[in-house]
């Protein structure tokens, strides 16, 4: 018999005796054919000492007949001498009764049946029979009858006497044939019954070898399982993890060290004990009895692909909670199922897995705060700079000498590439956090880049540089991609090129004569180039290569990382080659289908941005130098402009009047604009379909959505522009839906 765990419980004596088994049967076969032999020949000696004592018994029958016959011939003769008396004829009718009874019973004997069978034996009884009956009057009378009737008895019993003999000769003869037929046939019985006897020894030998054969299969059979049995026990405790056997009842049969070791029992206290009320938490006790409630019910069904792995807990010894992995399996035990789980503690894992998460929190978060407090810093940068650049863009367009013409540009030029760096450190947030969105519109790449490097012209003159663009490809036909981001790249890496390069050449190569949709974009450039080392960080943010490059050369060393951002949000693939001294060259591949081709259109002359006289605009803006700005931009276009300096003020406005825009700033105090703006929008003031638009220093994309789902149209995103705001000024003047931004 074997355990739950595999162990095979026959002492070996009794597997011994087992063994001992076909031996023993064979000589117990042996013994038992000795004594069938022996008596078999006991009875044939038995047999013929019972066939020559039937044989003498009948000749001494017919023997004795014949003296019988003698007798009463010679009581007659003693009964017919003179003086004889009573007594004489008495001894005759004694004879002659005890004659007549052996004739009485050689007729009507059954064993004297084949005897009368015999024609001369038959007829010879007959005759005698005859004469008796006829005597048995004179037998039966007095004496003086009987001895007046000697005369006619002496003849029938002289007449029996040689029948007599006939008949007993004729006897003796037919029961001594008959003894021996006899004889014969009980031989041939017992020479049947050997020989019938022998298969049946022989089937019994026979099933004596094939009984040795199965003990011999048996214990060979044995002898696996116990060595299978060995292996599966050095498995049960030789496993890392804990062994459980169960039953459904949730007595525990199987324990093994493992077990032991994250338990805190030893075997002993676990074994029998309930693995319900000794291992589970009370918490999770009432899943465990369904479990094996339906284990004991049969209603669990093995899963396709092995048992599941499951997350739980188990208590310790010491009543202290221990996070598992556990497996369950139902094998089948000689009195019903079994329950076998496999239970691994995962304390350890569990902590390092908490320790993961709350570092992937912190950096979460600290990812988040870095980009709100990048935002903030955006917003607190573009606020001031609104008002300076804003002030320098209305001061250009007053009376200036050459002088103060030349400090407005220096001072124009510093705020825009103040205002540069804040767009470089968004975008690559925006790039870092996946939240970089793509336009899609239909782009002229020989245009884009021939304007891209017009406008790094005179940079590139200042440091001496030659900087042209070279077309290869026959095909220059407009594509699919966002223009901006594509300028975007084209100046950035031309930008730095000028910046390491002087007295040198730069190119701009744009190759289309690849795979359909796919364009190649190489600027090179015949600068100091780059040390190998530093060829795998100059995407990185905020690399600048100081230790080397001349420090005179601007940069916040965001370029380059915008660059490859912008490339990887497009499906592409930037790889830089460079030699020190010599120059670097940038090689970009970008996947850009083909656009569709627009039907022809008749070209329209550009006309001036004509003013938009009489429209009515309501200015809700906290900041007084932003209002100041926005207000003389607005009128300089012949807007009527109202002012507001917060949310709430500039939801009192929108009661009071229609408005033909509303422009609304977003962090103010007391109403902040998403909050005006719903108010405007939910409420049943003149302006509740007005145009609003934000006008905001936040830039992030988050932000923008955020404006829109508050009703705003659209935004505008300061620095404030002239131009941006003719353009929105031209969308409004229709009194129509606003382009969303």
């Amino acid at each position: 018999m074997i355990n739950a765990v595999g162990t095979d419980l026959h002492p070996p004596r009794i597997a011994r005796a087992v063994r001992m088994m076909p031996a023993f049967f064979g000589c117990v076969i042996l013994a038992l054919g000795l004594v069938v032999w022996l008596l078999q020949v006991d009875a044939r000696r038995q047999i013929d000492e019972m066939g020559t004592a039937a044989t003498d018994n009948t000749q001494w029958f017919l023997a004795q007949s014949e003296v019988e016959v003698l007798a009463l011939q010679r009581a007659a003769l003693l009964l017919a001498a003179p003086g004889a008396g009573a007594d004489q004829a008495q001894d005759l009718r004694q004879r002659f009764d005890i004659f007549y009874s052996r004739i009485q019973t050689l007729q009507q004997g059954r064993t004297y049946d084949h005897l009368r069978a015999e024609p001369g034996i038959s007829t010879a009884l007959q005759a005698i029979q005859s004469g008796l009956d006829a005597a048995v009057p004179v037998i039966d009378g007095d004496d003086a009858g009987l001895i007046a009737g000697l005369p006619r008895i002496m003849p029938i019993v002289d007449a029996a006497v040689p029948l007599v003999r006939q008949v007993s000769l004729e006897g003796v003869r037919l029961f001594a044939e008959k003894s021996a037929l006899r004889r014969e046939g009980v031989a041939r019985a017992l020479t049947t019954l050997s020989l019938l006897v022998v298969p049946l020894f022989m089937v019994l030998a026979g099933s004596v070898v094939v009984l040795a054969a199965m003990v011999r299969s048996a214990g060979e059979r044995n002898r696996r399982i116990a060595a299978v049995s060995n292996r599966l026990n050095s498995l049960f405790e030789a496993s890392i993890d804990a062994i459980l056997v169960a039953r459904p009842d949730g007595r525990i049969l199987g324990f093994n060290a493992a077990a032991q070791r994250i338990y805190g029992y030893d075997r002993a206290e676990a074994v029998g004990a309930d693995v319900v009320d000794l291992l589970t938490p009370h918490d999770r006790r009432a899943k465990v009895r369904e479990v094996l409630a339906r284990v004991r019910d049969g209603t669990t069904r093995p899963r396709a692909g092995g048992p599941d792995i499951m997350q739980t807990a188990a208590r310790h010894k010491s009543g202290r909670i221990i996070p598992v992995e556990l497996s369950m399996s139902v094998a089948r035990g000689e009195d019903g199922p079994l329950v076998v789980a496999f239970v691994r503690d995962v304390s350890r894992r569990a902590a390092e897995e908490a320790e993961l998460i709350e570092a992937r929190d912190r950096a979460v978060a600290g990812e988040q705060a870095k980009t709100r407090m990048i935002a903030v810093m955006s917003h607190e940068m573009r606020t001031p700079l609104n008002g300076i650049l804003g002030l320098l863009d209305l001061l250009s367009l007053t009376e200036l000498d050459d002088r103060q013409r030349q400090y407005v540009a220096a001072m124009e030029h510093s705020g825009r590439m103040l205002l540069g760096h804040v767009n470089d450190v968004l975008d690559t947030s925006r790039a870092r956090s996946g939240q970089l969105v793509l336009a899609r519109n239909p782009v002229d790449l020989r245009s884009l880049v021939d304007s891209s490097i017009l406008g790094l012209q005179t940079q590139a003159q200042a440091a001496g540089n030659q900087l042209m663009a070279v077309y290869s490809g026959d095909d220059m036909a407009p594509v699919l991609g966002d223009a901006a981001r594509l300028e975007q790249i084209v100046v950035n890496l031309v930008g730095n090129a000028i910046k390491f390069t002087e007295n040198g050449h730069i190119t701009v190569l744009v190759d289309t004569s690849g795979p359909p949709g796919h364009v190649t974009l190489r600027v090179t450039d015949t600068g100091i180039g780059i040390p190998a080392g530093d060829l795998d960080r100059i995407f990185d943010a905020f690399v600048t290569l100081g230790s080397t490059f001349d420090r005179k050369v601007e940069g916040t060393g965001l370029g380059l990382s915008i660059v490859k951002g912008l490339v990887d949000a497009m499906g592409g693939k930037i790889t830089v080659s460079s030699q020190p001294g010599r120059g670097t060259a940038f090689r970009i591949t970008l996947p850009l289908e083909p656009a569709p081709v627009a039907p022809d259109t008749v070209p329209q002359q550009a006309v001036a941005s004509p003013d938009c006289p009489g429209l009515s605009i309501l200015m809700v803006e906290d900041n007084a130098i932003n209002r100041l700005v926005a207000r003389e931009m607005l009128r300089r276009q012949g807007c009527e402009v109202t002012e507001a300096e917060d949310g709430l003020a500039g939801v009192a406005a929108a009661q009071q009047r229609r408005f033909d825009l509303i422009l609304m700033d977003i962090s103010m105090p007391r109403m902040n604009g998403i909050d005006a703006a719903r108010r405007i929008r939910a409420g049943d003031g003149p302006n509740r379909d007005c145009p609003i638009v934000a006008l905001t220093a936040h830039a992030m994309p988050e932000d923008l959505a955020s404006f829109r789902q508050a009703g705003m149209d659209r935004s505008l995103v300061k620095p404030l522009s002239r131009a941006a705001l003719n353009a929105l000024l031209q969308a409004v003047r229709p009194a129509g839906p606003l382009p969303q931004a």
